[in-house]
């Protein structure tokens, strides 16, 4: 599946703004909890101060001989009663003070228990028709190692479950701006950092088996693109070298069988034309005759897609009738359908002019239609028509053979590349090779279509040129 050209950096902008935001939450959560946690002993420590301030004045009344309320009223401020009480050692109020109409703060068994032992107790509890809950101290006044008193004071949690929600209100309002400057700027960050990666693909993209030469330019920092484009450029130097070697050793392979080729033939022409030669000699020479001549062609092949790979191959540019081609080709073509069973029908469009050379038109034509009637059964039909589309002639070869696999289409193109043999009747594999080879010295497109089980049909887009006066 081909993949946008942003995909990785949009990949990298959300991986990092993902793992900020799992950190901010867990930053959020752990500050709200040291929040809720140091408020809440700001408040326990002002209830012990408070605690500690009425057993105090409570020791002192009692001294003094005076009245308790009076007394923690002047403390803590008259009408203050409902944030603390004094109990006796078993709970019950002391009865020092007055009756208000107040609310009373509850005592628990827990806290009663500990206070036996000496020890303060604090809970959060929430009174009757509260809206919030109340943080309750329990503290035991002790007096010769024995509980003589109880005080509880208590504090509202309002203030803390306000700074609880002002802290939220402000966490959720700021987090979105963070992370969107996060993306903004992991965005701008990743674009700067694949840049090279970019150019890199570029160059790549231009570079071919024809253009193996270019380099990519290699970026003054010794980080790991420079590495990687290194190593690229060190790879494409290789390439270089083997395609150089390979195309020479083609060109001089080809050109060195040639002149063997021609004697052998020339040798085997003179046996079968001496009259003593006996009918079983003279079927040998026959097919041997018929070998040299299938090998000269194959040399022949080969030297042009040796020079068309070195860009030496000629563009001829004198105007051709695509008709006559056909035409011309077009005995040999019902010849070959004959011999396979193979039903070929030609329909054509006159007045179709292209620029080109008439042997290799024609070379195109036969390898095409030999090509498809290779792949058809017997029984079967091969349709050539040429027809004009635009500025451009099309010719069409069309069978009704087996079909093309899809795994096979993109290598059909390919020297020696043979598909699925169990569909041929044999074939060096560079048929098609040296169509596309031909169709592009002469500026045109072949593309193939085919369903399994369905034929193929193979079209040769040619550009036109003016009529012949």
């Amino acid at each position: 599946m081909r993949r946008g050209p942003y995909e990785l950096r949009t990949r990298l902008t959300l991986w990092y703004t993902s793992v900020l935001a799992g950190l901010l939450a867990l930053l959020g959560l752990a500050a709200l909890a040291l929040l809720d946690s140091g408020l809440r002993d700001n408040v326990d420590a002002s209830l012990r101060s408070v605690a500690s301030t009425i057993a105090a004045s409570s020791r002192d009344t009692i001294r003094a001989g005076t009245n308790l309320e009076s007394m923690l009223d002047a403390v803590l401020g008259p009408g203050a009663g409902r944030f603390f009480a004094l109990l006796d050692p078993r709970g019950r109020p002391d009865p020092r003070l007055a009756a208000r109409a107040r609310e009373s703060l509850p005592l628990s068994t827990l806290a009663l228990r500990n206070a036996e032992r000496g020890e303060e107790t604090f809970e959060t509890i929430t009174l009757p028709g509260a809206r919030t809950p109340v943080r309750l101290l329990t503290l035991p006044i002790t007096s010769g190692g024995r509980v003589e008193q109880l005080v509880q004071a208590a504090a509202s949690l309002d203030e803390v479950d306000a700074a609880r929600r002002r802290f939220l209100l402000i966490l959720a309002g700021l987090a979105p701006l963070a992370l969107a400057g996060a993306a903004t700027g992991g965005w701008w960050i990743a674009g700067r950092g694949l840049e090279p990666v970019d150019r890199i693909t570029e160059t790549a993209r231009r570079i071919t088996a024809e253009d193996l030469a270019r380099r990519i330019d290699s970026p003054a920092t010794e980080d790991e693109i420079g590495r990687l484009v290194a190593v690229l450029n060190d790879m494409l130097a290789r390439l270089e070298r083997a395609f150089a070697t390979a195309q020479q050793f083609s060109a001089d392979a080809a050109h060195e069988l040639r002149t063997p080729l021609t004697i052998l033939k020339g040798e085997l022409e003179v046996a079968l034309g001496t009259a003593t030669v006996d009918g079983g000699t003279h079927r040998t020479f026959a097919s041997c005759l018929e070998e040299v001549d299938r090998l000269i062609s194959l040399v022949e092949d080969l030297l042009f897609l040796a020079r068309a790979d070195a860009g030496m191959a000629e563009r001829p540019q004198a105007p051709v009738d695509l008709v006559d081609v056909i035409e011309d080709a077009e005995p040999a073509l019902h010849a070959l359908g004959e011999r396979a069973g193979v039903d070929v029908t030609v329909a054509t469009t006159p007045g179709l002019i292209v620029r080109g050379s008439m042997p290799q038109l024609l070379r195109i034509v036969l390898n095409l239609v030999d090509n498809a009637i290779k792949f058809t059964p017997r029984g079967g039909r091969v349709d050539v028509a040429l027809h004009p589309d635009g500025d451009h002639a099309v010719l069409e070869v069309r069978d009704t053979g087996p079909g093309i696999a899809p795994e096979d289409l993109p290598h059909l193109f390919e020297r020696f590349y043979r598909g699925d043999p169990a569909h041929g009747r044999g074939g060096t594999g560079l048929g098609l090779a040296l169509v596309q080879s031909l169709v592009e010295v002469h500026d045109g497109e072949i593309a193939v279509d085919s369903v399994p089980g369905r034929g193929c049909v193979v079209r040769v887009r040619l550009p036109r040129a003016p009529a012949r006066s």
